[in-house]
């Protein structure tokens, strides 16, 4: 039997590697992301205001000159902007509550309701078709070696504006339930437990969607029609946001916010093969697309972002 020593060592120089799909991995067979090749990101560029002052997620459209975004604030606004300029084409709002992520598909668009663990189906006026339970919601639990959380470096773009998302359930994320009490208890007349959230992420691959879930801390693959779970794939940390595909749809961009890096995952088998590291004085990753070259990038202050990667 390997001495613990060894096998630490021995985890810390293996490639990030998971089972291919509809294998999940254990926790236990895990190796060490500390041994992920890592690179640091280009100069970010800071590009425009958002017309909301709580961008949350970037959805992309068949016109690359176009991107969708969506605003968590209360009113929860999606707006389809010249990703040139910044400038609003159209908008609508839709049925969700702290919404986090989004994805066209076809004539129709899924939603994550984060704050309410929902997963929106509606269509490009923001009309509802269906709503769906989130698998792997429920209470960010916290661990002890997570990182700080990550506040944004930039000031409100639109100082002016009054923030928050509205309706939400309250001490609904780590150890803090909000009454008053030692970390994760509970009253004793309690009797609803872990409350929480939902997915943060969203992707469309054909019959499937992929999903985010900073709760279960992994990626899902959700077969649209059955709401069955294909694969599961851990992430790094704690707070996962958005994703996005790479330009040959092989591989997918994951992201961390409080970690202020991009994985890079095989989309066969979700291994990771590659970091990309922000910088410490950068804004905080909420949406983010690739386009051509420039990976964009939103944070909830109500600024659009960019950097080569």
């Amino acid at each position: 039997m390997l001495k613990r020593r060894h096998f630490l060592a021995a985890a810390a120089a293996t490639p990030m590697s998971l089972p291919a799909l509809g294998q999940p991995a254990h926790p236990s067979c895990l190796p060490a992301y500390g041994a992920l090749k890592t690179r640091p990101a280009s100069k970010i560029e800071i590009l425009y205001k958002t017309r909301h002052g709580q961008p949350n997620g970037l959805a992309l459209t068949d016109n690359p000159g176009q991107m969708w975004i969506v605003d968590q604030g209360a009113e929860h606004w999606i707006s389809l902007i010249d990703l040139k300029t910044g400038e609003t084409l159209r908008e609508f709002q839709a049925d969700v509550v702290g919404p986090s992520g989004l994805a066209q598909d076809g004539d129709t668009m899924w939603i994550t309701s984060t704050h309410n663990s929902i997963i929106l189906h509606c269509d490009l006026n923001g009309k509802t078709i269906a709503k769906y339970v989130t698998p792997g919601a429920g209470r960010i639990f916290e661990r002890e070696d997570d990182p700080p959380g990550r506040r944004s470096p930039l000031k409100p773009a639109w100082p002016d504006k009054p923030r928050g998302i509205g309706p939400a359930q309250g001490g609904n994320v780590g150890n803090d339930t909000g009454k008053g009490l030692p970390p994760g208890q509970l009253p004793i007349t309690e009797e609803e437990g872990s409350g929480g959230t939902g997915a943060h992420a969203i992707l469309v691959d054909g019959d499937y969607l992929i999903t985010a879930v900073p709760p279960a801390r992994q990626i899902f693959w959700i077969h649209k029609k059955t709401w069955k779970v294909k694969a599961s794939w851990p992430v790094p940390g704690n707070r996962p946001h958005d994703m996005s595909w790479s330009k040959n749809r092989k591989t997918v961009w994951s992201s961390d916010s409080n970690l202020n890096a991009f994985f890079h995952h095989d989309v066969a088998t979700g291994n990771i093969f590659e970091k990309v590291q922000l910088p410490n004085d950068s804004p905080v990753i909420h949406g983010a697309k690739l386009v051509g070259d420039h990976m964009y990038i939103c944070d909830d202050m109500g600024w659009m972002a960019r950097f080569t990667i």
